[in-house]
């Protein structure tokens, strides 16, 4: 896992370095639409699994929900010294009747707010999602066993486009609401304050009191490369990876929480109209004192955006 992340951060930063010199840096990169509103319809195919040595490895596994949304986004709601403060805003929800009735009915749902001064974006979001199964094995026969255990992640985060130098926005690729005109990347900086709340109501994962209630602070580093092609199309790549020191409420143990972020995004950006389709993969562990816990997250997202 850690030589493939990091082949695939050093590809992003070799091919972000070669397409930079190759191109004009005077040209202008990033330029605005006339329209201050968008509208956001979205749409995700998500799937969560756990691994705990607490409870023999095995895995827990969401029940694929397929969640729906809608959103908005508003350009220079508001400006400080100088720099415009854009948002935006988005709510999505599992579908209930997307789920197996073989396997747990999953849960889930996020909401959150982005903004973007300057080269900045600026995130908090909640998430919340419950339900898993996993396969046991019962007088010879593989079953299916329904987990009642959920999660729920607040966090904000701020990352930095540390050089982005106005010719890159991130926002271009998974929020459509700017034109990014030539090929350009950014190296990423930022952290996060995150807190983490689950419950086991079935005792199976070693929690406390079966629940587990940590608070954390994270460093993170990546790159991001979008390729603009002709006729508005283009394709993003962003790799994170980031580390943080964690409190367990619970026991007041030091947790060490190390984590991968790795998505793409294809789109195409008209000028009424733009979507993208992004796969995203994510890897995040917590070392308790006495066992290991591992979360394997990915998703493919389609979003639409209309201009108003």
């Amino acid at each position: 896992m850690k030589s493939v992340l990091k082949i695939f951060l050093f590809a992003l930063v070799f091919t972000g370095l070669a397409f930079a010199e190759a191109q004009d840096s005077d040209e202008p990169s990033v330029s605005k639409f006339r329209e201050r509103f968008s509208l956001r319809f979205l749409c995700d195919y998500n799937f969560v699994a756990i691994w705990n040595s607490a409870y023999n490895n095995s895995t827990l596994n969401s029940n694929r929900p397929i969640n729906v949304g809608i959103g908005f986004g508003y350009d220079n709601l508001f400006t400080t010294f100088g720099i415009s403060w854009d948002v935006s805003a988005d709510f999505k929800y599992s579908l209930p009747f997307t789920t197996s009735k073989e396997k747990s009915d999953t849960q889930a749902f996020e909401t959150g707010l982005d903004f973007f001064p300057g080269n900045w974006w600026l995130a908090a979001k909640l998430r919340f999602y419950s339900g898993f199964t996993t396969e046991v094995e019962r007088d010879g026969e593989k079953e299916q066993e329904f987990i009642d255990l959920w999660f729920a992640d607040m966090y904000f985060s701020m990352l930095w486009m540390a050089t982005a130098k106005e010719i890159f926005a991130p926002r271009s690729a998974y929020f459509l609401d700017r034109r990014q005109k030539k090929s350009a990347g950014s190296l990423i900086i930022g952290g996060r304050l995150q807190r983490n709340i689950a419950e086991d109501n079935d005792g199976v994962l070693g929690y406390v009191n079966d629940k587990r209630d940590i608070t954390s602070i994270w460093g993170d580093v990546g790159y991001t490369y979008t390729f603009v092609f002709s006729n508005g199309y283009f394709w993003n790549l962003w790799g994170v990876v980031g580390i943080a020191y964690g409190r367990e409420h619970a026991n007041d143990g030091n947790l060490l929480l190390p984590e991968s972020d790795i998505k793409t995004a294809f789109g195409y950006i008209g000028e009424k109209w733009a979507w993208n389709i992004v796969l995203k993969s994510g890897y995040s562990a917590i070392a308790f004192s006495e066992h290991l816990e591992q979360k394997y997250v990915s998703a493919f997202e389609i979003l639409v955006v209309r201009r108003f």
